[in-house]
């Protein structure tokens, strides 16, 4: 929500108060700590997110709207050496030209006075459009850096001075980028010997900070799968902004890697952004570091990366091209020869090897191409990564040498596919599936494959990876022995070959599910996509066809995960679900699944086509986030209009980050069957497997004599004892499921029982028995003893004649009907015009007269004595025999109908009946709707947070 004082301000700067633009710093406000959260580089709104340079016109909502007077726009400022984002509104009513006629008039929407037919002058002001994909993303979306100690950019640490200045473990890294949808994803590898860096950093070509990304917590922990097994380090800058997107192609753009902690840096690597045409058709990479026997000091800060492209037509060829720095002697200016070397780790047998020239060397960057025809053995070892890069100074071949393995491809890639029937293709079963794989370090293929609603009389199916460049759609790879019983496959390639990493990079790789009486009953084509806060999850889900009408071909993949700042990040592909359908995406969170579990709805997005990610402003709460790991969540696909579920998936154990884990609610995977604990956010109480409402009463599911209540998420559970009984002997039976014995002798007529019962406080009793009523706080009422009536099926409620002192201080007779009185005699305090003495006919029949009309109007009848109803719109307090006037209880007569509510207990009630107890005088709990032990939790619960 907009701050209370920036919708002051922008109102009266759009009422003209105001003439000069105004931002947020002049109301004391942090940009960053206001609007922006922890992003440099963007602006937030009013729960928008708005790039640098973005322009729009604000809406304070209701029951303000939409100001046509103001533009506000996101502007960069200077914070130390950091560029950070700020929002600055203004008013344009000093833009308005004078009118040309003597009576202009105020287009809807608009600002400024116009005459009829004139076109207004604000109408070019309205929100400036933020488009989805920008034209030239193909031509240029794809960059490299090397990052070295030798970097052009001077780097001036902010924190403090650097511990060494010096890169002494020759620590090398190289990054790949590319442009996706006004986003920027990054990858890096990093030399083995070095741990995860602290963060990232881009700067511009004066060391302006232009945003920055924390990538390891303490001890270079990182908790994503993928960036383990990988050794990669992975991540996205979200909505870069259009003049960074301008740095970026004009090649002005530094990436700068930092080790140690915000405090104190311990060394930095950086490099220039750079455009290389090989980068769109990479397959493999290498960093080279100096090499083993060079000369340490000549080469300190030195490095390079390679970027390797293979053909495998009729003759196979190979295309490196070589970003380096660091083997020039000082004296070496122009034409200088370098050797670059392709061979064998173990034989030491040459793959290749030429000499290039570098017109003109460069301290920071060199990049030279080598081409040539290869073999199919020598390929097939290029993708096992037994082929070693070197690149070597002529003068000096064996003090300046940079030398590297052939690896898997820089860039943090997912492959992922939905797998269904084919459009009009019988899949009478509605098996559908999905898979995602990816490589590892060492350039094997890591698979999971998941197969639903397979019939028993199919499995194992057989699951093979196909190549669909052409119409043979060739069979690379056989999955099938690794399929298990549980409907997954999940495996490693170790020996992949070039023909299943070429047509795997160009998207021609795909999965098909045979059975014996179908040679393709679901199959999907496998998609790249950059790793990403939602893809960087241990694992998707699977979004299953709810929906019945939809095609059986109709499924989904899903990836949800939280990133370090606590936002919920998501990523949704589908198929077979239709064009131009629109659609909701809803989660929701539950504790645990149990009967009545409260639940948190949260509505992600709406969208239409067959995919949606992004991430909600909000950050999750404790409660939410804790649900997210130890409860169980629905994600589901909903038809906007109908609001009927398409598809859903279930959501478990989703990994949350240290920084977002000071919640301290219960792990509900833990719970035992007995445990009652409280559900602070919602008031549920949860008992024997199941949640109840606040304020609920209800009977034990294994204990017919326990009787509970939900008081803000505490069960308060009370055990009854049940009434002496002066049953002949032989007439009392026990029936199963009730707590008390029934007594069958010749007071009560023996008949057929028709399933009527008599009800008080949530629970049924079976006619004839006897029990202690249940009232809310105290429990069970051991000094009232209720009876139903067999005949009436009424309860008849009577006070024990023991210790009427201490049981019923409030008496006034000694019988009582709930639902029938059998005398006057009982006094309500609702009515108070006639006396209960006179006891003639005329008195009764006007008193009749009253009742009756009262109940017309919409009263309602005291439970105590019918002849006295409440009025409608009166409020009461129960009247029980035992306690008087029950002030815990407060009820409403609306039309009819009684809507009663309880009164809570709190720390200043307790206070005051313990001053009572002080001063010896009597207390009388029941004024008070507090126990005695209400108050010692109380006590204890302030006490313990205290202590916390």
């Amino acid at each position: 929500m907009v701050p209370q004082v920036v919708i002051r301000v922008l109102v009266l700067l759009s009422l003209g108060v105001f003439s000069r633009s105004f931002d947020f710093r002049d109301l004391g406000l942090s940009s960053e700590e206001e609007i922006n959260g922890d992003r440099l580089a963007e602006c937030v709104f009013d729960k928008q997110v708005r790039e640098l340079g973005a322009v729009w016109v604000p809406d304070l909502g209701p029951p303000i709207g939409v100001l046509p007077c103001m533009r506000c726009k996101c502007v960069p400022y200077h914070k130390k050496r950091r560029i950070v984002a700020r929002v600055q509104c203004s008013s344009i009513k000093d833009q308005c030209p004078v009118p040309s006629c003597d009576e202009p008039i105020v287009l809807p929407g608009r600002c400024c006075k116009t005459c009829p037919g004139d076109i207004s002058p604000d109408a070019s002001q309205d929100v400036v459009p933020q488009p989805i994909v920008e034209l030239d993303e193909k031509s240029g979306k794809h960059f490299a850096a090397l990052l070295t100690g030798r970097s052009a950019l001077a780097i001036k640490n902010e924190f403090s001075k650097p511990i060494s200045p010096m890169n002494k473990n020759n620590v090398v890294a190289t990054g790949r980028f590319s442009v996706h949808r006004r986003n920027l994803y990054y990858s890096f590898y990093i030399s083995e010997n070095a741990a995860r860096p602290q963060s990232l950093q881009f700067l511009d070509q004066q060391g302006n900070i232009l945003e920055e990304f924390t990538l390891s917590h303490t001890g270079g922990f990182v908790n994503s799968l993928y960036q383990n097994a990988s050794r990669k380090v992975c991540g996205v800058w979200r909505r870069l902004a259009k003049d960074y997107r301008k740095l970026l192609k004009q090649e002005k753009m530094f990436a700068v890697l930092v080790w140690g902690v915000k405090d104190q840096a311990e060394f930095t690597l950086s490099g220039q952004i750079l455009k290389n045409g090989a980068l769109p058709t990479e397959l493999l990479s290498a960093l080279l570091e100096p090499a083993p026997g060079s000369d340490s000091l000549s080469m300190t800060g030195a490095g390079g990366t390679a970027i390797v492209s293979i053909s495998t037509s009729v003759t196979p060829s190979i295309n490196v091209a070589i970003i380096f720095n660091g083997l020039f002697m000082p004296a070496e200016v122009a034409n200088i020869p370098i050797n670059i070397t392709l061979s064998m780790d173990e034989r030491k047998q040459i793959v290749l090897q030429e000499t290039v020239q570098v017109s003109k060397p460069a301290t920071d960057i060199n990049v030279v191409n080598v081409s040539s025809s290869i073999t199919q053995a020598h390929l097939r070892y290029l993708t096992r990564g037994r082929i070693i890069i070197s690149v070597t100074s002529v003068s000096k071949p064996d003090a300046l040498k940079l030398s590297g393995n052939v690896i898997t491809k820089a860039s943090c890639e997912m492959f992922q596919t939905t797998l269904s029937s084919a459009a009009n293709t019988p899949n009478p079963d509605g098996v559908s599936g999905m898979a995602w794989l990816y490589l590892n370090n060492v350039g094997s293929l890591i698979y999971n494959i998941q197969i639903d609603k397979l019939p028993p009389k199919e499995n194992p199916p057989i699951i093979t990876l196909i190549d669909t460049s052409s119409k043979k759609k060739t069979e690379l790879e056989d999955l099938t022995p690794y399929f298990h019983g549980d409907g997954w496959a999940n495996g490693t390639l170790d020996k992949l070959t070039p023909r299943v990493l070429e047509p795997l990079y160009s998207g021609d790789l795909a999965i098909n599910v045979a059975t014996t009486s179908d040679n393709s009953l679901i199959k999907g084509k496998l998609i790249s996509k950059p790793v990403d806060e939602a893809r960087d999850a241990a694992a998707p889900v699977l979004l299953k066809r709810e929906y019945t009408n939809l095609s059986t071909g109709t499924v989904g993949l899903a990836w949800i995960s939280v990133d370090n700042d606590c936002h919920l990040h998501y990523d949704i592909s589908m198929t077979g679900i239709g064009q131009g359908r629109k659609m909701e995406l809803w989660l929701e969170l539950y504790p645990m699944i149990a009967p009545g579990a409260p639940y948190i709805n949260k509505q992600l997005d709406a969208f239409e086509g067959n995919s949606v990610e992004g991430s909600p402003v909000e950050v999750l709460t404790d409660d939410e986030l804790n649900r997210l790991e130890n409860g169980v969540s629905f994600l589901k696909v909903k038809d906007e209009r109908s609001k009927m579920a398409l598809l859903i998936a279930t959501v478990t154990k989703v990994s949350i980050p240290p920084p977002c884990r000071p919640y301290s609610s219960p792990d509900f995977s833990l719970i035992s069957q007995h445990d009652i604990i409280p559900i602070i956010s919602t008031g549920e109480c949860f008992f024997e497997e199941k949640f109840y409402k606040n304020e609920e009463i209800w009977v034990s599911a294994k204990n017919p004599c326990q009787m509970c209540y939900c008081q803000d998420g505490s069960a308060k559970c009370d055990f009854m004892t049940c009434p002496a009984s002066n049953c002949t002997e032989g007439k009392q039976i026990t029936i199963t499921g009730e707590c008390c014995p029934l007594c069958v002798n010749n007071s009560i007529p023996v008949r057929e029982y028709n399933g009527q019962k008599c009800t008080l406080s949530g629970k049924s009793y079976l006619p004839g028995t006897r029990f202690h009523p249940f009232l809310i706080p105290f429990g069970f009422d051991k000094c009232t003893e209720c009876y139903c009536d067999p005949d009436s099926y009424q309860i008849r409620c009577s006070r024990l004649n023991d210790n009427e002192k201490h049981c019923c201080p409030n008496c006034n007779k000694k019988t009582f009907d709930i639902n029938d009185p059998l005398s006057d005699d009982f006094v309500s305090r609702e009515v108070s015009d006639y006396s209960v003495k006179d006891h003639g006919s005329e008195y009764q029949k006007k008193k009749e007269n009253i009742a009756a009309k009262i109940l017309e109007e919409g009263g309602c009848k005291n439970p105590s004595n019918p002849k006295k109803p409440f009025a409608n719109g009166a409020e009461y307090h129960p009247y029980i025999d035992s306690l008087g006037e029950y002030k815990c209880v407060t009820c409403k007569c609306q039309n009819g109908t009684p809507k009663c509510s309880r009164q809570h207990c709190d720390l200043p009630t307790c206070k005051k009946i313990q001053d009572i107890k002080r001063k010896k005088e009597k207390v009388n709990l029941s004024d008070f709707c507090c126990s005695s032990k209400d108050c010692r939790k109380l006590r204890h619960k302030k006490k313990h947070a205290l202590t916390s």
